[in-house]
Parts: structure tokens; sequence; C-alpha cells
């Protein structure tokens, strides 16, 4: 399915990428979106969303084998408190990254530079990462914890379940490539993306697996979320909260370094053993702020554990 996807991406690539080169330079949020400079621009962002919206397609059009019937089987339902757990889930990673972004700036290692030409333009980048970080988190919520955990609940332990998505949600980052183009029609251009996608991934793999032990991480936070609450609310909160700090954090600060680079990461922030550790603890947060929904204990191997419903199928907390 996922070779299937990245094909049907590829074939689309230079269609997408003829209309592509006539929006970039009549759209200011595109421009920024798409570095573009000097009448060029990065297609491989622009690959990552084709690759994404194919995605989604595919899913609606087979849904039925796939036991999607509506939005509340993929966590997308009216329930009592999903206002409140989306406010938990932000406020709750925005509070751990503030922590953890004012200890490196006590240290030193960060320095305060906004990168905002005046006052009412930091306002309005502010503004719009708050948006695009909404946007991002919730159809990055829907697909990999929606549809993506889901099908991998249907045929694995929930442990294993977790596990496997979020290896493949963190490994999924590293699926790009900056390719900068300019206009003009180019009929491969979806493949050589695909291609050194794949080389990048292979070639780096030691210099990325600070990242993406990181983002795995992540993946386990926010699954574990969609479990304790049954819903997709708290995650695409969380997801939300991390992504409008990360951006922040670019916005406002400056990562300078030091040699403990290990402890505390690089500008990727997910790096270091620090924000590993606060990942941790976000996971037992998650645990202790969620209420428990009615649950029935099973055996799962010597370990009593508790077996739930999750968007209509069984999964085990």
């Amino acid at each position: 399915m996922f070779l299937f996807i990245l094909f049907i991406s590829s074939l689309l690539a230079p269609l997408i990428k003829i209309a592509s080169d006539t929006l970039v330079p009549q759209s200011t949020l595109v421009t920024d979106l798409l570095n573009y400079k000097h009448g060029s621009y990065d297609f491989g962002k622009v690959m990552r969303r084709i690759i994404l919206g194919v995605a989604i397609l595919i899913i609606f059009l087979f849904r039925k084998p796939l036991m999607i019937n509506s939005l509340s089987t993929i966590g997308i339902k009216h329930t009592t408190g999903w206002w409140e757990h989306l406010q938990m889930g932000f406020f709750l990673s925005t509070g751990i990254f503030i922590l953890y972004t004012s200890f490196l700036f006590i240290t030193g290692t960060k320095i305060l530079q906004v990168d905002a030409k005046s006052l009412g333009d930091l306002f309005f980048q502010l503004f719009k990462i708050l948006l695009i970080a909404g946007l991002v988190g919730c159809i990055e919520e829907i697909f990999f914890r929606g549809f993506i955990f889901q099908s991998f609940l249907r045929n694995m332990h929930t442990v294993s379940a977790v596990c496997a998505s979020s290896l493949f949600y963190s490994l999924l980052h590293f699926f790009k490539v900056k390719l900068l183009v300019s206009p003009g029609f180019q009929p491969f251009i979806g493949f050589e993306v695909i291609y050194q996608s794949f080389a990048n991934l292979l070639i780096n793999f030691n210099t990325i697996m600070p990242t993406i032990i990181g983002i795995f991480l992540v993946g386990v936070v926010l699954s574990y979320a969609c479990l304790r609450t049954n819903s997709l609310y708290f995650a695409i909160g969380l997801h939300t909260g991390w992504i409008v700090l990360i951006k922040t954090n670019i916005l406002l600060f400056d990562h300078v370094g030091t040699n403990l680079g290990w402890l505390f990461g690089d500008s990727k922030v997910v790096t270091g053993v620090l924000v590993w550790g606060l990942l941790i603890v976000t996971l037992f947060l998650v645990r202790l702020v969620t209420k428990t929904t009615s649950c029935e204990t099973v055996s799962y191997g010597k370990i009593s554990i508790k077996k739930q419903y999750l968007f209509g199928k069984e999964s085990i907390r």
C-alpha cells in the first residue's frame, strides 16, 4: 500500500508542479512555506503534501475494506469533554516545552534572537504558526493515529502496535529531501524526490538516529493519549502544542549549542537525552490527567493489564 501511494504520488507530481510554478510567486504564504528565492523553490515540501493527499484519498476510496465507516471510527466524534481534552493536550505539551526552553536559555544554550522585522510582523508570524500547527496537528493525527495506528491494532497486540506505528511515524519524518526546482515541466520530478529520500535515509542513518529516537517517543506519547481518551482530541492538542513551541522557538531563539549536545540536543529539539526524559515524563502525565474509561482486566503475558475499545476496536492499556 505504501509503495502504491508513492507510485501514484510520483505520477501526479509533474502535473502538480505546473500548478505550483504558477502559485508560488503569487502567494506570500506559499512563498515562505516553500522557501521561494531567486526563481526556485523546494519541491520536496510539495512532494510530501502530495504523498499525504494521495494517502488520504486512497484510504477514503478503500474505507470499506479498511473498516472505516465514519469519522467516529478514526476517533473524531462528539464526546463529553472533547474540548477539555484538546486544551489539556495543548497546554501540557507547551508547558513541558516552555520548561525545556527556559532551562536551555538559563544555561546559555539558547539566546534570544527574534527573527521578525517589527512587532506587527512578530504577531503575524505567531498567528501563522498557530494556524499551521493546528492544521498539521489535526491532519497528522487523523492519518497516523486515526488510520495507521488503528490498522496496526487490528493485527497486533497494543504494545507492539504502539511501537510499530511510532517507528513508522518517526521514519517518515526523514522520508524527505530538499530539492530546489525552477519553473518548467519535469516528468520524473516525483520519482527523483522519492529516490533521493530513500538514499538520504540510508546514507545519513547514523547521523539522524538521535532524532529518530526522539520522534519515536513523540509517537508513543501520542498513541498512548489516544488509548487513554478513546479519541484523537488529546493527541491533536499535544501535537499542535509541540509544533507551536518548536516553530516559536526557531522564531524567538538561536541555538548556540554546547559540548553537552547529547544532553541538550540541537536545534531539532528532540535529539537530546533531556528531551527524551521529558517525553517519558509527559507519558506519565498523560496517564495522570486522563480519566480511565470503563475497561476490563485481562492477562497479557505475566502482567495484568487492561483492555478497552479504541474507536470501536479492542486495545490494551
